[in-house]
């Protein structure tokens, strides 16, 4: 483990720091969640990393428990598609069909006044900047039925009908396999009007780094960002002998583990992924596990600019898009009602946008969470990393979340 220095020794305040675990103590007492890690740098040292409470019944949390990183993966997705970028294997104006030529077909979904469905040709082609900024048209079979825009009653649908995978879930098919089936079903909207947060777009990224690399996704994370970054622990399926460290999901507010899946809209979405069976499906929307280490190493590298520790994996203009608003007027209104980078949330202003419970730390401050109430805050001005992983599904521990982050950013004294 990396050694936890003395707070005051990078600016920060210890007595400060003591907020998190009266945060943390208050938090589980009413059973807001069961357990959690807590990990805090700056300067690119860790000065707080604590555990707490339970991983699972008469397992105490520790703080290299593994945890499911869920949408945080979409991050190291994102450096994946910037890494192609910097060796010229790519351009961020591509239209997808160049790599996967199926999307050449594509239609897009409009209803008339009378609900009517009629399928259109898209005013300009799925680009992969689309595919990044969340722009592409997609949507998910979990929307269905959740938002005002009547289209989230038809697409969502067509896809649930056509089998489409994505849902936290690992059957026996490949990201080959079902970015084809993506690729015949229609779009939410034309590319590049609308936000949409969507699995899909993520994993049709995946496909196409495969495509590009010549190499499946899983071998292409581990070899060109996990082993260079000395991310040992990360993985799309834990290994076997690492099973006894997976944090156990816990419902919000009960001292009950979550089962099997429980629907949203039109998706099945629960912990069991992570013991399948069926080891070929690589979804870097939502399939990587993992510690709070290791993703503070991947974290730091991002904050660095793309480098750690004289390894550069991604250059520094790539890092510069994926922390840049490029959806422009456009918000990130599913979840945050921030701005969005390429699979970053982005903090835009001094304070969270009204109405908004997503204060990041600042103007500048950028972050990801996961469905299972993991998220990191990388804050540029105040140079920190802030990651807070804990385990209920459906983000039930998010609000608790953002108030330790907030306690954490209040800890930096210079």
């Amino acid at each position: 483990m990396n050694h936890v220095v003395d707070p005051e020794s990078v600016g920060m305040s210890s007595a400060y720091l003591e907020n998190i675990d009266r945060l943390v103590d208050s938090h589980m007492s009413e059973n807001a969640y069961q357990g959690m890690v807590v990990l805090v740098a700056r300067h690119g040292k860790i000065c707080y990393h604590k555990a707490f409470g339970k991983a699972d019944e008469n397992v105490p949390m520790k703080t290299d428990s593994i945890f499911r990183l869920a949408s945080m993966s979409k991050v190291p997705t994102a450096v994946a598609v910037m890494q192609l970028w910097d060796r010229g294997l790519i351009s961020l104006a591509d239209p997808i069909s160049k790599y996967i030529p199926a999307f050449a077909d594509v239609k897009v979904a409009e209803l008339d006044n009378w609900g009517v469905v009629k399928l259109v040709p898209p005013k300009r082609e799925i680009t992969i900047h689309h595919l990044l900024s969340m722009t592409a048209g997609m949507t998910n079979t979990w929307w269905y039925d959740l938002f005002t825009p009547p289209n989230y009653r038809v697409v969502p649908k067509l896809y649930a009908e056509a089998g489409l995978m994505d849902d936290l879930n690992a059957p026996p098919i490949t990201l080959e396999s079902n970015i084809e089936k993506l690729a015949g079903l229609p779009l939410m909207s034309h590319p590049g009007e609308a936000f949409d947060y969507s699995n899909n777009s993520v994993d049709t990224l995946c496909r196409l780094v495969e495509v590009v690399s010549g190499m499946d996704f899983d071998t292409y994370l581990r070899t060109n960002i996990f082993e260079p970054l000395g991310m040992n622990e990360t993985w799309f399926f834990p290994p076997q002998e690492t099973w006894d460290r997976i944090a156990a999901v816990y419902w919000a507010g009960r001292d009950e583990k979550q089962q099997g899946t429980s629907p949203l809209g039109l998706g099945n979405l629960g912990p069991d992924y992570t013991f399948s069976e069926h080891k070929t499906y690589f979804s870097g929307a939502g399939g990587l596990h993992g510690t709070a280490e290791d993703y503070f190493k991947f974290a730091q590298m991002l904050l660095n600019k793309g480098e750690l520790d004289g390894v550069r994996i991604v250059s520094r203009a790539a890092v510069e898009q994926m922390t840049s608003n490029q959806i422009g007027d456009l918000t990130n209104w599913q979840l945050t009602q921030n701005k969005w980078g390429y699979q970053l949330d982005l903090q835009d202003d001094v304070n969270a946008p009204e109405g908004s419970i997503h204060y990041l730390g600042g103007k500048g401050a950028y972050s990801w969470q996961g469905f299972f109430s993991t998220k990191f805050v990388n804050n540029p001005e105040r140079d920190t990393v802030i990651l807070t992983l804990t385990t209920p599904g459906f983000d039930g521990a998010l609000p608790h979340n953002l108030r330790i982050i907030a306690a954490a950013n209040a800890a930096v004294i210079d």
